[in-house]
């Protein structure tokens, strides 16, 4: 299908909306970014590993703690060590490169959707693209995931450049490759695997084998070769069957052969995940129902093919990593481009019809959606309202709420008087909106979130090389890790404790007060800060009849715990923990 015409008052509006689009991609995915959430546990091995490396001067081998890690390639941390030596060693630097390719993201969305769709449903989803939970997630974190994403990304576009074009086909399939090998270099089989089979089971569905002689196969795995070849035949020279055996052990054979037992998990990833848009795609199956056979059998006329494409797209990853047995929601960020553009190719031609809108295959995911949004308006109401008895809550989060109703109010008037694309475009710019509020300001304060406290104390009174022992905190010592980019080890018993402490050079200790009145109080240690977190409280009888009792009176002691932040070391104007 070639790219349709388009008028130069449409080529300026289209201009204008991606002026936009940048602003409200960028905005959204870097609000707040040096705020704990969203975060993973992998942020902690590209924070620390690129930190060494700039550090120690070795720009090949990534280290984690003071061992060796192997455990994806060496791209992603050149580029997290570019961005440290640019802005600065902070979680915000190494967090960057997934914001600035997660709205990139969204451009490439946009010109793919252009040559598969038409302009406007391509715009339409390269602004529901950022709405989409996980790609809003993963935009924000410091991971591999979003940049093999967009090399994946960029290569469903130069095939989709190469089969339409003919006369630069050369170019863009050697694009398509190159950005294979980039995917390759960045977290591994992955980066040819997704495009691979998905491409050769659309040439299959198609009868298109031929085609396949048409893509430079050979000059392609030249490419491939030459690009991640001399990193691994580097780490093979250095480091020799201590690489071999990771790379064919836990990175290969751990992720094939396992006990995983066999389960429907990525179908549920992408209905939680990519809410409140899944709900729509459920609802237009049913438009599938009526002469079921004769549809589906369209899909597959040549004309049609960029709606097979999409829905390949989505269906072999979640096959791939469904047989694999391999469950982690993030391995499903792939399939949201190809999401954001089916429903925008669905919306646009349900603006289209007379009844689109008032059909209930749109109603229903619609009014679904405006309850989640004022069910949200109401938990966070009553949690403003809860914490104002306890703590001084700023506006920011007070306005929360009243942003949520508004917008959901505002989406129900364009419903009524029937502005069709632009309520969905509200609807796509409310959710990311919404989205880097509740992640860039509602949670690091509902959850509290010390450790950003704890961090900058240390980085005060430290110089950035002591190591870190977090007492039974859980995922606070990942946290920590992060945000002060040191050494932070999880300590669960006494002895450790007291092993970690049996140095001469400064350590940092982070515990529950309650637990060091009750157990290490013997400790010497000099006390440099205090915050205080939530109690995990089980939601049981008990506590619903103290809530109903109570109301939201709570004691503040029934609600928090003060935690602690120790050095070994004594400081000056701080206060000595006495031996009684």
């Amino acid at each position: 299908m070639q790219i349709l015409p388009y008028s130069l008052k449409t080529k300026s509006v289209n201009s204008l909306a991606l002026v936009l689009l940048t602003c409200l991609c960028f905005f959204s995915f870097s609000y707040q970014l040096g705020e704990v959430p969203p975060y993973h546990t992998d942020e902690n091995f590209y924070i620390l590993s690129a930190k060494n490396m700039i550090q120690s001067g070795d720009y090949l081998t990534p280290v984690f703690h003071d061992e060796k890690r192997f455990a994806k390639p060496i791209l992603f941390y050149w580029m997290v060590t570019a961005a440290y030596k640019t802005f600065g060693i902070n979680l915000v630097s190494a967090r960057l490169w997934s914001v600035v390719l997660g709205t990139l993201s969204a451009w490439l969305v946009f010109l793919l959707g252009r040559r598969l769709i038409t302009s406007q449903a391509a715009l339409v989803g390269a602004f529901i693209l950022p709405s989409l939970y996980l790609h809003f997630q993963i935009s924000r974190w410091a991971t591999t995931d979003m940049t093999l994403s967009f090399f994946i990304l960029s290569a469903f576009y130069f095939f989709i450049k190469g089969f339409q074009d003919e006369a630069h086909r050369k170019r863009n399939f050697y694009l398509f490759y190159l950005a294979m090998a980039l995917g390759f270099l960045t977290k591994g089989p992955p980066a040819i695997l997704l495009p691979g089979l998905t491409i050769a089971a659309f040439l299959f569905v198609r009868g298109d084998w031929k085609f396949f002689a048409e893509m430079h196969l050979p000059t392609g795995i030249l490419i491939l070769l030459a690009v991640d070849v001399p990193w691994f035949a580097t780490m093979y020279f250095l480091h020799g069957e201590e690489f071999m055996n990771h790379l064919m052990g836990p990175e290969l054979r751990d992720r094939i052969f396992h006990q995983t037992p066999f389960s429907f998990y990525y179908p549920g990833v992408f209905v939680r995940y990519f809410l409140p848009w899944s709900l729509f795609l459920i609802c237009s199956c049913a438009l599938l129902i009526k002469d079921f056979k004769s549809k589906m059998l369209r899909i597959f006329d040549k004309e049609n093919y960029a709606v097979l494409f999409c829905t390949l797209w989505i269906v072999v990853p979640i096959l791939m990593f469904t047989a694999f047995r391999i469950e982690h929601s993030r391995y499903l960020l792939p399939v949201a481009p190809p999401l954001a553009l089916i429903l925008g190719h669905y919306f646009t031609q349900l603006a289209d019809s007379a009844r689109g809108f008032k059909r209930p295959v749109f109603k229903i995911p619609f009014y679904l959606a405006l309850l989640i949004f004022f069910g949200l308006t109401l938990v966070t109401a009553v949690g403003v309202i809860a914490l104002q008895s306890t703590t001084s809550v700023p506006f920011r989060i007070m306005f929360l709420p009243l942003f949520l109703a508004t917008g959901a109010t505002v989406m129900i008037l364009m419903f009524i008087v029937r502005r069709k694309i632009t309520l969905i475009l509200t609807l796509a710019i409310f959710q990311t909106f919404s989205l880097s509020l509740i992640h860039g300001d509602a949670i690091p304060f509902f959850n509290r979130y010390p450790m950003k406290k704890f961090a900058l104390e240390i980085a005060r009174t430290g110089n950035g090389q002591e190591k870190i022992g977090v007492y039974r905190l859980g995922s606070h010592q990942a946290r920590l890790g992060a945000l002060t980019g040191q050494h932070s080890k999880y300590i669960f018993t006494s002895e450790m404790l007291h092993t970690f402490l049996e140095t001469e050079e400064k350590v940092y200790v982070v515990m529950r007060e309650s637990v060091w009145q009750g157990e290490f109080k013997d400790l010497t240690l000099s006390r440099l800060s205090t915050d205080t977190i939530w109690k995990k409280r089980r939601v049981d009888k008990q506590f619903l009849e103290q809530l109903w009792d109570e109301g939201l009176e709570l004691k503040e002691a029934d609600l928090i715990e003060t935690i602690v932040l120790f050095t070994n070391q004594r400081i000056s104007g701080n206060v000595i923990s006495e031996k009684s």
